[in-house]
């Protein structure tokens, strides 16, 4: 008996002594350590980290699930920015005024001939979109100021920097905008703002002077005219969509040197659209994702008309699936890359219902970035998440959440999180919600970044099957 149990022990340390001899590197399938648990209101798959040594090559299954870095500017950068605005209580979420709020507040008295209005900032939704909004977390006014001053910006009780500052505002902020007015002459510049936010919880209402930032606002007007043509796009015939993710059905002909044609089309990911039924023909390219309508069969082509283009070309058929078709449009994201800001709309029927209206950060035109693309495109699947590598490198970086694709690596997705490392792991940081970045000017790399919970809305949101998401400027 005592015999077995020593043969028993021998054998368990034969089979533990391997194991504690090294510490053995984290393969890409298990998941890092959470430093802390921070979740939205459901629960996601932990991010996989990649081996810390031998290497960086992840396998091929894992490789595929891995996208580009999608940051524009190193996110740090977002993230002090942000530290800064939460310390002063000055995020989006303390101090935004909502449309409501701002349509309520008193017009300006009368003036003196030298403070004239020039302007007054009353964007409403044209008569054929219905307000139906069901994501509110932050307050916003359809006409805003986006404070650019490095500098707290100072507000006015009257359009004179000499007069009572009765506000001050910081870098990145919103304002809720009413009028465009003159007053006392700043640096050379006699134009100011008035401008509304929240201090303390209390509506504050001043001047800014034009020199503090830039004036925003969503253009509904545009939004809706670029849904109608899309829908009578769709009225005429159903659409399929260009189709070379990763360029899984073949790297399209180099063009030049460039990594993008003359129109700003990335070449990679995209697909070769030919003048004429010709491989030696003059072609542009039409990138992954881009809604095409077949007019016919050429030999090896389909004649398409290119919907964003308002063209016809002929692209190689295996790049576009003719079962794979959009033939009713009932979900639709139309984000605006020169405001910086989207809005989300249900369609039934005749009615569009807008469902959302938020800040947006889109993609930075760079040496290592690209634009988001101008266009209409399928919404083409969704990821709870998604890893990114670094720069010119195959190690992760981070991860994005509540991703929703829809052209190429480009997503509408959450705010990134960079992992840390420890111990020669990568470890989780948790979900980050806000970054005080969002609705400014382009940072991202072609993605449309989005607060976290407003990427999460429209994750469940979205139906890939009749979706579709709208770039305008």
């Amino acid at each position: 008996m005592l015999r077995r149990i020593l043969l028993i022990l021998i054998c368990i340390f034969i089979l533990i002594a391997p194991a504690c001899a090294y510490r053995r590197p984290v393969p890409p399938e298990e998941t890092p350590v959470p430093r802390q648990e921070r979740s939205l209101e459901q629960s996601t798959p932990q991010p996989r980290t990649q081996e810390p040594e031998g290497g960086n090559t992840l396998p091929k299954s894992d490789k595929e699930a891995v996208e580009e870095n999608i940051n524009g500017f190193d996110i740090s950068d977002d993230e002090e920015i942000t530290r800064m605005a939460e310390s002063l209580m000055m995020t989006q979420i303390s101090t935004g005024v909502n449309q409501n709020e701002a349509a309520k507040l008193s017009e300006a008295k009368t003036r003196s001939p030298e403070n004239d209005i020039l302007l007054m900032y009353q964007t409403q939704l044209p008569a054929g979109i219905t307000y139906a909004v069901k994501y509110t977390k932050y307050d916003l006014t359809y006409d805003y100021f986006v404070v650019t001053s490095e500098d707290k910006a100072s507000i006015y009780q009257n359009p004179d920097p000499t007069d009572k500052v009765v506000c001050t505002a910081v870098n990145c902020e919103k304002l809720a905008l009413h009028q465009k007015v003159t007053g006392k002459d700043l640096g050379g510049s006699d134009i100011w703002y008035k401008v509304s936010c929240k201090h303390d919880g209390s509506i504050v209402t001043g001047y800014i002077h034009e020199s503090m930032g830039v004036t925003r606002t969503f253009q509904f007007e545009k939004m809706l005219n670029a849904i109608n043509d899309l829908r009578r796009q769709i009225a005429a015939g159903k659409m399929n969509h260009v189709s070379n993710y990763k360029n899984v059905n073949g790297a399209p002909p180099a063009k030049g040197d460039s990594a993008t044609d003359e129109y700003g089309i990335r070449i990679y990911q995209s697909a070769p659209g030919y003048l004429q039924a010709d491989t030696n023909s003059d072609f542009r390219y039409v990138p992954d994702g881009m809604l095409v309508r077949i007019l016919e069969e050429s030999g090896d082509f389909y004649k398409v008309y290119v919907h964003s283009f308002d063209q016809e070309l002929f692209i190689p058929k295996k790049y576009i699936d003719p079962d794979d078709a959009l033939s009713q449009l009932t979900h639709v994201v139309v984000v605006d890359r020169n405001q910086q800001n989207q809005a989300a709309f249900e369609l039934s029927g005749n009615e569009i219902r807008m469902v959302s209206y938020t800040l947006a950060t889109t993609g930075l035109k760079g040496e290592t970035s690209f634009e988001t693309p101008l266009g209409t495109y399928r919404a083409l699947e969704k990821k709870d998440r998604f890893q990114y590598l670094k720069d010119n490198s195959d190690e992760i970086a981070g991860y994005a959440p509540f991703a929703t694709r829809f052209c190429g690596g480009a997503y509408i997705h959450g705010v990134p999180v960079a992992y840390e490392e420890k111990d020669g792991q990568l470890v989780d940081p948790g979900i980050q919600e806000y970054l005080h970045t969002i609705g400014t000017f382009p940072r991202s790399h072609m993605c449309v970044r989005n607060f976290t919970s407003h990427a999460e809305f429209i994750y469940n949101w979205m139906q890939t099957t009749s979706g579709a998401i709208i770039v305008i400027e």
